[in-house]
């Protein structure tokens, strides 16, 4: 049975779970106003969606209740479990749309790379804080970045270029906020940067055809550019207040793509417009503000450089989401944390909330 300190109670952070809470009725929200389209079986989505976020906010429950250190202490464990989660999904794992992402766990599908997200976060900060050293060692740095070696190039394989590329920063925030020397950070970058090129011969056909697409959006506006086209008609057709749920024709008529998963925005902006744009994109920036609040008032190293890592993680992906959806980024297939319809994502992120939560309950101790 779960057992919550009472007095851990008094330090829950209610206005975090409140902008979770909207943001995730946002989503269920468009779900709902795309289950209405005559002809069309969304409702399913929708109570799919649902029982995902239980799910979720169970995962959440059993993380709040546990000391986010113990997490940390079973860090090797979990990134070794990821890792061969990932592997796995090589060899067992689901295609679809040319990727193979996904395993099936019974009558379910999981996205194992969704879920290393937490685990490589809880593993970087086992490795930054094993030795308490100032400055930080080279030699933790250099095993940072060997954990990262493996996830990326299994989660890149699958192709899943824009979860790889998620880690990244994470990487890098955590390890300057461990103390890592700026100027050894900015040489790595700045290498990374030199041989970004090279990049170009490892990509698959249809990723270069999408960075193709960011530089001339016109190039191919029936095939690569589509989505990214009609997300902005959409976008654009919001204008000030929106048009409603019986007037938003481009999402309920089917022309905007993937419009529950990736490009849910497109359908809440043409919705509700530039207004309702303006409020969800504050809660998104009031959550990971918060997140970064509690990463400054914990004493624990460990668990300032957890809230620091998972904040960045969630900060990043909404970014790179709007940015995709919008056009001043290209497509990479990021969900919108809390709103994109898919149980991976979703129980992902609440679970991460829940270490957020149990760190700020716990940041006095």
């Amino acid at each position: 049975m779960l057992r919550v300190d009472r007095r851990l109670l008094q330090n829950v952070d209610w206005q975090l779970l409140a902008a979770a809470v909207f943001i995730m009725a946002v989503g269920l929200g468009c779900l709902l106003s795309l289950s209405l389209t005559p002809g069309r079986s969304s409702g399913a989505l929708l109570w799919r969606q649902l029982s995902w976020m239980g799910v979720g906010f169970l995962g959440l429950l059993v993380v709040v209740s546990i000391d986010y250190r113990t997490l940390v202490r079973a860090a090797p464990a979990l990134y070794v479990g990821g890792v061969a989660l990932l592997a796995a999904v090589l060899v067992l794992g689901r295609t679809v749309s040319g990727a193979r992402r996904w395993l099936h766990l019974g009558p379910v599908s999981v996205q194992p790379a969704e879920l290393f997200k937490l685990a490589f976060v809880l593993a970087l900060v086992w490795i930054l804080t094993a030795r308490r050293e100032a400055p930080l060692p080279r030699g933790a740095i250099g095993v940072a970045f060997l954990a990262l070696a493996l996830p990326f190039a299994l989660v890149a394989r699958q192709p899943d270029l824009g979860t790889a590329l998620l880690l990244l920063p994470v990487l890098g925030a955590v390890l300057v906020g461990a103390g890592a020397s700026l100027r050894l950070l900015g040489t790595l970058g700045a290498v990374g940067l030199a041989v970004l090129p090279l990049g170009w011969m490892f990509l698959r056909p249809y990723q270069r055809d999408r960075l193709l697409v960011y530089l001339d959006p016109l190039r191919d506006p029936l095939g690569s550019a589509y989505n990214v086209i009609q997300a902005k008609i959409a976008i654009g057709s919001g204008q000030l207040l929106g048009k409603g749920v019986t007037g938003a024709t481009q999402s309920r008529l089917a022309f905007l793509p993937e419009r529950h998963t990736d490009f849910i925005f497109a359908v809440f902006a043409e919705t509700w417009g530039f207004l309702g744009c303006l409020l969800l994109i504050g809660a998104y920036a009031f959550l990971v503000l918060r997140g970064f609040e509690i990463a400054l008032g914990t004493r624990d190293p460990s668990g300032r450089l957890l809230a620091l890592g998972i904040t960045t993680a969630f900060g990043v992906q909404t970014l790179i989401n709007l940015g995709m959806v919008t056009g001043l980024l290209p497509i990479v297939g990021i969900p919108l944390p809390l709103m994109s319809y898919g149980g991976s994502s979703m129980v992902t992120s609440l679970v991460g909330l829940g270490l957020l939560l149990s760190i700020r309950m716990r940041q006095f101790q």
